[in-house]
């Protein structure tokens, strides 16, 4: 009977023994289950954040890689392009600060400055293609000016060589010209004179007797030469070398005024024309050699010379 007792009354201890065992080993399996579950939502984040990280750094990589090549070519194409820097310096400024912009969003590394630097690297991108176009049309038109320049060169040196032909060409001609317009006097003779009463007249050397000098020539023809009368031009020098001129007016010889005995115009039609000059001293001749020039445009077109005895 005891022993039934006894048997009754564990049993009646082990029910609430067995409800407190259940409710603690259900608020551990709980517990568990709660911090399994944090475990796997932490794990998730992290894993999602690594992502991210990596993401981020394969962008910023990829960015990096981007920006350095574009400063790459904007390097190569000033450096290519040194002598259009004045024209294209304020767009190089713009694209240098465009590139530290960038530079420094990239090293900035979040989130937010990589999106950035992605819409920046685009508009830089956009700018340094831009800056490229206008190197080359800069290029491209001075390289049609230096061939419109080797071109106006070119035809500046055939004028150049054509009016220096022109100009010897007309040298020449002139030189021609010149020495075509100049009488030649041939057959000059130049003798004395005396005069009987009668007037007729009479050939001598003889110093005392002569009263004129004559010098007879002609003028040969010239077609240069306009027709009409021309100015002739003589100078006797008598024997102590000085010029006889009662006058002592001048005309232009070698750019220098010059006296001269006698002036005499000829009606001149470019045909051989006969001239004849004379000149009366005023006082005796004295013995000796006189010397006579014939002059016409300021040269000397002739010579004479008579000995008086």
């Amino acid at each position: 009977m005891d022993n039934q007792d006894n048997s009754k009354n564990e049993y009646q201890e082990q029910g609430p023994r067995k409800g407190i065992v259940i409710i603690v080993i259900t608020i551990l399996l709980g517990t568990n289950a709660l911090l399994l579950w944090q475990f796997f939502d932490k794990k998730s984040s992290l894993d999602m954040a690594n992502q991210t990280i990596v993401t981020t750094t394969a962008e910023k990589d990829a960015l990096q890689a981007q920006l350095n090549k574009v400063r790459s070519e904007f390097e190569k194409a000033k450096t290519d392009n040194l002598s259009l820097q004045n024209e294209l310096s304020e767009k190089d400024a713009e694209i240098k600060a465009k590139l530290a912009e960038i530079q420094k969003l990239i090293s900035l590394g979040g989130p937010a400055q990589i999106a950035r630097a992605k819409a920046e690297l685009a508009k830089l991108k956009e700018m340094n293609q831009v800056y490229l176009a206008q190197l080359d049309s800069i290029n491209i038109l001075n390289e049609q000016l230096r061939a419109q320049n080797l071109d106006l060169e070119s035809n500046l040196n055939k004028e150049k060589s054509r009016n220096e032909n022109l100009s010897a060409e007309n040298n020449r001609l002139s030189s021609k010209v010149a020495a075509g317009s100049v009488l030649k006097a041939v057959e000059i003779q130049t003798e004395g004179l005396r005069y009987k009463s009668t007037g007729k007249e009479f050939e001598t050397n003889r110093a005392k007797q002569v009263q004129k000098i004559r010098t007879k020539f002609i003028l040969t023809e010239n077609n240069v030469i306009d027709r009409g009368q021309l100015d002739l031009y003589f100078r006797v020098m008598g024997p102590d070398g000085a010029v006889m001129s009662s006058t002592k007016e001048t005309f232009m010889a070698g750019g220098q005024p010059t006296v001269y005995t006698v002036k005499h115009t000829v009606e001149y039609q470019n045909t051989d024309t006969p001239v004849e000059v004379m000149w009366a001293k005023g006082t005796e001749f004295v013995k000796g050699k006189y010397q006579v020039e014939i002059y016409h445009g300021g040269k000397v077109i002739g010579k004479s010379s008579i000995e008086l005895k």
